[in-house]
């Protein structure tokens, strides 16, 4: 009898990845997360535990990434339980399969740049903001002035840009789509689970335990699981219950409301016009 075995059995490792990518979510963290299930022998297979809108274009092709490295040594599925969404729909292209439960919100592929204008406010209130910079396009976006033609150009091709990059990890995750077809469905809508598998972008219907034991069955071991987080030392644990961690929550949740609150609002659009 192996008794390590016996007394350590092998674990399904679940990961969440929960939350608005670079604000709640910390992609350091989890990338490490990430590099330390790929090398422990106790967790031969893994399910990502999805429930994100998305986040910042560069933190979520980092998550994509490691995530992508772990599932090159491990089966690695992913269950959107809620909503995998952009970002949160990127991270999930680096598994393979991907479940989606049928009223889940899957898809936005799409590159959103957003910035308020506050240069008209300012004026009402006669505050005039001066900026020194060197360099032609160093201030470009800035918020207390109009963008010229020349920086839409520029500010359109970087979007544009990130916008390919994306069409092309969806490529590369989905390879029963084409490059093309992705691009078809890369329009930023929205998807129901249930749409989204008849589209191609998920691959089964079902929830987290289903996805755990498709992980186990792939691995050839029984429905353990364990859920994995990023470890964090005694500094940042005392700051989980300080005043900074109550800051950084209430941005977090307001962030996240603005964007599940699109979502929800363009899904229960589209409900509305169906009936």
């Amino acid at each position: 009898m192996d008794l390590e075995q016996y007394f350590f059995p092998q674990r399904v490792a679940v990961v969440e990845v929960a939350g608005q990518i670079g604000a709640r979510l910390n992609p350091r963290e989890l990338s490490r997360t990430f590099s330390s299930i790929a090398q422990n022998p106790r967790y031969p297979a893994v399910v990502l535990d999805i429930d994100s809108p998305g986040g910042g274009a560069a933190a979520s092709e980092a998550l994509y990434l490691a995530a992508k490295r772990l599932s090159d040594k491990k089966p690695v599925a992913a269950a959107i339980r809620g909503v995998g969404a952009s970002g949160g729909y990127m991270i999930a292209c680096a598994a393979n399969p991907i479940f989606a439960l049928p009223t889940s919100v899957v898809g936005s592929i799409g590159v959103i740049w957003t910035a308020p204008m506050i240069s008209e406010a300012l004026d009402r209130v006669g505050v005039k903001m001066r900026t020194r910079a060197a360099g032609e396009y160093k201030d470009m976006g800035s918020l207390f002035r109009e963008t010229t033609p020349e920086e839409d150009e520029k500010l359109d091709a970087l979007i544009q840009s990130v916008y390919e990059r994306f069409v092309d990890i969806v490529a590369e995750g989905r390879p029963e789509l084409s490059r093309e077809q992705v691009a078809d469905l890369a329009s930023g809508e929205i998807h129901t689970g249930a749409e989204a598998h008849e589209l191609g972008l998920v691959d089964q219907l079902g929830d987290l335990s289903d996805a755990v034991e498709w992980a186990a069955n792939a691995a050839g071991i029984e429905k353990r699981t364990t859920l994995v987080r990023p470890k964090r030392g005694l500094l940042q644990m005392l700051m989980t219950q300080g005043a900074d961690s109550m800051a950084n929550a209430l941005v977090d949740a307001f962030v996240d409301r603005l964007e599940v609150s699109r979502i929800e609002r363009a899904l229960e659009a589209r409900l509305r016009i169906t009936r």
